[in-house]
């Protein structure tokens, strides 16, 4: 009788031990389930932080489980091509977003926004390609002391939605230094035939030497890196345009309207052909100008008989 009840006292105890065993195992699954559905929210709700935690919780229930393992990797290679991209490194960060699908049992919506991302920062980097060209002409115009007109290729930037995001940081400041040199130079702006009050006193007829010295360097660089250049020459009603300017479109000319050959007609070739039409130059404004320059050009003639 003492044998049969060590035997069922046993049996109890293994039945007790194997039932613990199962309890634990079924809590321990239920509990890596749970884990990788809320990595799974949390990759939803764009909190990848979370998601990583979460999926490093699955792999303490279930030791090297490939499908937590591979999904835990996918979602760092995303983050690493999203700070890439907050970066703005975005040839690297393309190629690290085109790994994400080569991860086996990754989750769709990382494979989703990763192809997402790739779109759009092909269209970053031909937006960047385009905004630069832009900027790059602004800045000649600017050089060439066509305030206005530089203004007007910022405006072109400055009016596009896309411009203002985060990406073109950099292309934003440059144009904002340049928009501000040309808001000097047109502060600057003395219209034809007409004199300053610095040049009626006497003092500055006493110090003429220091004003060529003055004009001289007058093309150095200022504070914001742009060229700060001599006052344009222009007509009353250009005048007028640059007392009104605020940010706006005053003109319509475009970049070919102010080249010649290419190049872009610059204020001392503006210039040189007023001088050659001499008290007739007051009739046209800087674009009749480089029109004439450019009939003369085109023709074999003279400016003076262009102007005709």
């Amino acid at each position: 009788m003492r044998k049969w009840t060590w035997v069922i006292v046993t049996f109890i105890v293994i039945l007790m031990v194997g039932g613990y065993a199962f309890s634990r195992h079924q809590s321990i699954e239920k509990q890596y389930h749970v884990d990788m559905e809320n990595a799974a929210a949390a990759i939803n709700d764009e909190n990848y932080s979370a998601a990583e935690t979460y999926f490093q919780a699955a792999l303490t229930r279930r030791n090297n489980d490939s499908v937590a393992t591979h999904r835990l990797r996918h979602t760092k290679v995303f983050v690493t091509a999203m700070s890439q991209l907050e970066n703005h490194r975005f040839s690297t960060s393309k190629k690290t977003f085109a790994q994400v699908y080569k991860i086996h049992h990754g989750s769709k919506v990382l494979n989703l926004r990763a192809h997402e991302k790739i779109t759009e920062i092909g269209k970053v980097q031909k937006n960047i390609t385009k905004y630069n060209k832009v900027t790059k002409y602004a800045r000649e115009l600017n050089e060439a002391q066509e305030f206005s007109l530089s203004n007007v290729q910022l405006d072109s930037l400055f009016n596009t939605k896309e411009f203002k995001k985060g990406y073109y940081t950099s292309l934003w400041k440059t144009a904002k230094q340049i928009q501000k040199s040309n808001k000097t130079g047109l502060s600057q702006a003395v219209m034809p035939g007409s004199t300053s009050s610095s040049a009626q006193s006497p003092s500055s007829n006493n110090s003429s030497a220091d004003n060529t010295t003055t004009g001289a360097t007058s093309g150095s660089s200022n504070s914001n890196g742009v060229s700060s250049l001599p006052a344009p020459n222009l007509s009353s009603s250009e005048k007028q345009a640059a007392d009104n300017y605020s940010g706006s479109n005053e003109y319509t000319v475009t970049k070919k309207d102010t080249e010649l050959n290419g190049k872009v007609i610059t204020q001392a070739q503006i210039n040189a052909a007023r001088q050659e039409l001499g008290t007739k130059s007051n009739q046209f404004s800087d674009q009749d100008i480089r029109n004439i320059i450019k009939e003369a050009a085109q023709k074999g003639i003279s400016v003076s008989e262009a102007a005709q």
